[in-house]
């Protein structure tokens, strides 16, 4: 449970978790790993349909963020020098105050409540917040504008 504020309160229960082979966070390299999502049995009527989808995007929490570093204001992407010392939420860092994430994936299949993808930058043992279907109509419409360092990550 997360206070927001004296009247707000957020709750979040996780759905699944992942299984993979990656135990360590990584910087790069994440395109050709495949995971299996283990959604909760209870909720395995909810994924029905899903597999029509060639990817998904998958919520998770990004549970091994030690609690110190969701203090942090500001960082240099991929903590190079080179890069401009931007806020947290300018960037896709882990360390937030709200160790969210979310990425979206190609679903390889469907086997009742397991689904196999490709490219998750998830560690072993991450919960699942949620899941959604990716369509071209979830894509920014219009010019998408961005700054000139990331395109030298």
């Amino acid at each position: 449970m997360v206070r927001v504020d004296q009247e707000h309160t957020i709750c979040l229960e996780a759905i699944g978790v992942v299984e993979n082979e990656v135990s360590e966070f990584r910087d790069w390299g994440w395109e050709n790993v495949e995971s299996r999502l283990v959604i909760a049995e209870r909720w395995a009527p909810a994924l029905e349909g899903l597999e029509e989808f060639s990817h998904v995007m998958v919520i998770f929490w990004l549970h091994q963020v030690p609690e110190d570093k969701k203090a942090i204001m500001k960082i240099r992407p991929k903590d190079r020098q080179d890069m401009p010392l931007l806020g947290v939420f300018a960037t896709h860092t882990q360390y937030r105050p709200n160790p969210l994430a979310v990425s979206t994936v190609r679903l390889l299949e469907r086997r009742g409540n397991v689904l196999k993808v490709q490219g998750l930058d998830a560690l072993n043992g991450t919960p699942i917040i949620d899941l959604k279907p990716y369509a071209p109509r979830n894509a920014p419409r219009g010019e998408v504008k961005m700054p000139e360092w990331l395109a030298r990550l």
